[in-house]
């Protein structure tokens, strides 16, 4: 992730100013950035069916690492050539090498970290995922601290460059020696494939086709979907068809997800005339290192002592949600009353106060979500269903963040101060978070138990005992028949 954002500031700070216009390459590589997020339930989903997590995760270390190797090509090269363009070439293809190896990593390390928890509890679940969640604004907070703090040194670059170099070859070399201690789960059955034959079961079948007697006793009459279930003479267990159902259910909660960075605008790296704190405001920094401090109070503190007090993860979300959207009616106010000066220094005191509400709204939604996701995804669709809520949370609330500039003539400034545009992103916000509240009390969790089903045994031993008497009367059918032979 460190190399990540590596090339990031190169698409986006000093380099990308070089160009007459530079603005419409910062936002169209973020666009682009965004759009590839779009890809991850596909590389979730070759994980998991084709090649395997492990498999998944190792090829995208190495393409991290190849593209580290490469980028440092390109800073030799900066010294020697004099064309901008070559250069930006270069760095585009070496970041889409890197994009690619970033993704089948991101996309299935989660999963995979949880795989080596065989029979761990919900709470140890719960802690791997924040802890996983702990590293992204760690690692945002120290890039854009540094970046404040060395901004004019030369060397700046270079440190951040070793340091991603250094990240990235030690999770590749722990990778690789720790493999013989690692679970390695084979890969599963195809999600997709199961959700369109159940899809199209059910178009083609409006009753049920062979239904046993004991499915009578059920009160309510069984869905479309539900026919596909073998006790209604389907094709299918009850478990996958209760997989389908459930995917139908989660897939429209997804659409709160994007609200973090949605109510996120995307600020662009330090330039020399900030100062200290405007440099923190304008990257972000103080809503990062809030975030760490509230997760890691969560971990250690919240969840210890106040664990009977906390809410189902829908209930976190929606008030997640609603803190997204004070935040973004704070920023209205703010701007309103601060719009007659044009100094950004002013703009970003102001903006601690939104920023520290929005570490909240952060915490409540981010990892919550991703903990929701694993949660209640069926095993052989989680890999799908967390590119998913990838594509959710980065693709469509980056994207969307990024398009809304335009109309508001906010993509050449460093902080957007339209009116219009803060009240756009408000009632999207409200919108979203009406939505998802209305989705999340008609939700219903899905519980797995380990019950005995005695209908099935029931069901099982009927039929063991028809077949019985069948193979016993055609038995004795024979007997007869061949007695009546030996007589005449």
């Amino acid at each position: 992730m460190y190399s990540y954002y590596t090339f990031l500031s190169r698409f986006t700070g000093d380099f990308a100013t070089k160009f007459d216009d530079h603005t419409w390459y910062k936002y169209g590589f973020v666009i682009i950035v965004s759009s590839g997020y779009f890809f991850f339930p596909l590389f979730g989903l070759l994980a998991d069916v084709w090649i395997g997590r492990y498999k998944a995760i190792l090829v995208g270390i190495v393409l991290c690492f190849v593209s580290w190797i490469i980028m440092g090509v390109g800073f030799i090269l900066e010294n020697f050539l004099d064309s901008k363009s070559v250069l930006w070439s270069f760095y585009s293809f070496v970041f889409v090498i890197h994009f690619c190896g970033f993704s089948s990593f991101n996309a299935n390390i989660i999963q995979y970290n949880i795989d080596q928890l065989v029979g761990a509890s919900a709470d140890e679940l719960s802690s791997v995922i924040y802890w996983h969640i702990l590293s992204e604004p760690l690692v945002l907070f120290l890039f854009y601290l540094l970046q404040c703090l060395f901004y004019n040194n030369k060397y700046f670059i270079m440190i951040t460059f070793i340091a991603s170099g250094v990240s990235v070859s030690l999770v590749l070399v722990s990778h690789s020696f720790f493999k013989h201690k690692l679970e390695n789960i084979s890969l599963i059955k195809n999600p997709i494939k199961l959700i369109v034959r159940v899809l199209c079961y059910a178009r083609k079948h409006k009753y049920p086709q062979n239904r046993s007697a004991l499915t009578y006793w059920e009160e309510e009459a069984p869905s479309k979907l539900d026919l596909g279930k073998d006790k209604y003479g389907g094709p299918f267990t009850e478990e996958e068809v209760e997989d389908v159902k459930t995917i139908f259910r989660m897939l429209p909660l997804f659409i709160g997800f994007g609200v973090i960075n949605l109510g996120d605008d995307t600020y662009w790296s330090a330039v020399d005339g900030f100062t200290l704190p405007t440099c923190f405001a304008v990257t972000d920094s103080m809503y990062f290192l809030c975030s760490v401090i509230l997760i890691l109070l969560y971990l250690f503190f919240i969840r210890v002592c106040f664990y009977k007090y906390i809410p189902s993860m829908l209930t976190r979300m929606s008030v997640g949600i609603f803190l997204a959207f004070i935040v973004t009616v704070s920023k209205v106010i703010m701007f309103v009353i601060e719009r007659s000066h044009h100094d950004i220094n002013n703009f970003g005191k102001l903006l601690f106060i939104s920023q520290t509400v929005q570490a909240f709204s952060y915490i409540l939604v981010y990892p919550v979500s991703l903990e929701f996701t694993v949660a209640q995804s069926p095993v052989h669709m989680r890999g799908v269903m967390v590119g998913l809520w990838y594509t959710a949370c980065w693709g469509f609330g980056l994207f969307l963040d990024t398009i809304l500039k335009f109309p508001f003539d906010c993509e050449s400034q460093y902080i957007c101060t339209s009116f219009y545009y803060y009240i756009t992103k408000s009632v999207l916000v409200l919108i979203i978070l009406i939505v998802f509240v209305i989705l999340a009390k008609r939700y219903k969790y899905r519980v797995r138990e380990n019950e005995v089903n005695v209908v099935q045994i029931v069901d099982d031993h009927y039929q063991r005992y028809m077949e019985q008497e069948e193979q016993y009367n055609r038995n004795r059918n024979d007997d007869v028949d061949i007695h009546y032979s030996v007589q005449y």
